[in-house]
């Protein structure tokens, strides 16, 4: 409590009367009122706020229930849709050898045919021999004897990448081999032509457009004596043996008395047409 001076006598503090305003009220009373009436102001805004939030978490609840229940409901028909898609392929398929079969057949009669027909004479004798030979090169007919049975996988660390054989990968082996002296070469089956693309389908290695999958059994006919020794000497041969080394790539070599490189099944005749007045 400020002490109060006689009348008529002036108080010893007189000249420190602003620091006694101050020791008095030390806070604005600008700033007490708003501080009275903040929290009559914020009660409505923190409760719009929760109504708002409880909103639009209803509102995603929602939502998040109806794309549920479509999901569930389509579940049915999208996998019978996938098992129906799976079994068209799949007949396709079937269709598509059954063909090949079909076209190596007739292809066979026709060659018989010509055969006897061209055997009359000297002429057509030679003209038989060339055409054998061209059939030999393209790929139109299956091809027996020894060669070079070269079998090659990856590495046993399957999550390994860097173990894991490439589209040129395949492509340095086979190249090495035609180096080698290779007459016909096969892979897992496929005729590999000069029409024959060995190209990488994401984790796959597809031959003449169709997916393999590893081990890859590649075959190989020629000289047993000679092909295996300038395989392993050719940059394809070292290619491999540099991945078998390094990378775990595993490999293995053998030489053959018989094998059997089928013709390529999807060749077709390309000729060219004289262009004549139009």
């Amino acid at each position: 409590m400020t002490q109060q001076a006689p009348p008529g006598q002036r108080r010893v503090d007189a000249s420190m009367s602003l620091l006694n305003n101050l020791m008095a009220h030390p806070l604005d009373e600008g700033y007490a009122v708003a501080a009275r009436t903040r929290p009559a102001q914020g009660r409505p805004n923190r409760s719009r706020h929760r109504i708002m939030l409880v909103v639009a978490f209803t509102v995603l609840g929602f939502l998040l229930a109806i794309a549920a229940s479509q999901n569930y409901r389509s579940a049915p028909a999208a996998d019978k849709e996938r098992k129906d898609l799976i079994a068209r392929v799949e007949q396709a398929d079937t269709r598509l050898n059954d063909l090949r079969g079909r076209q190596t057949s007739l292809a066979d009669e026709v060659r018989r045919l010509q055969a006897s027909g061209l055997a009359n004479s000297d002429s057509g004798a030679a003209l038989q021999q060339r055409l054998d030979d061209l059939e030999l090169q393209t790929g139109v007919v299956a091809v027996t004897g020894p060669g070079l049975k070269v079998v090659v996988d990856d590495a046993k660390n399957a999550d390994n990448k860097e173990g894991r054989l490439l589209d040129v990968d395949l492509q340095q082996l086979v190249n090495g081999l035609w180096t080698a002296g290779a007459e016909a070469i096969s892979v897992n089956g496929h005729r590999l032509t000069s029409l024959t693309a060995i190209r990488g389908a994401g984790s796959a290695i597809t031959v003449d457009y169709s997916s393999l999958t590893p081990p890859y059994t590649v075959l190989a006919i020629g000289e047993t004596a000679t092909l295996p020794a300038r395989f392993a000497q050719s940059s394809g041969g070292q290619w491999v043996q540099y991945l078998v080394s390094n990378f775990d790539v595993r490999m293995t070599t053998t030489t053959e008395d018989s094998l059997l490189v089928p013709a390529d099944a999807t060749i077709a005749l390309r000729y060219a047409k004289v262009g004549g007045p139009r």
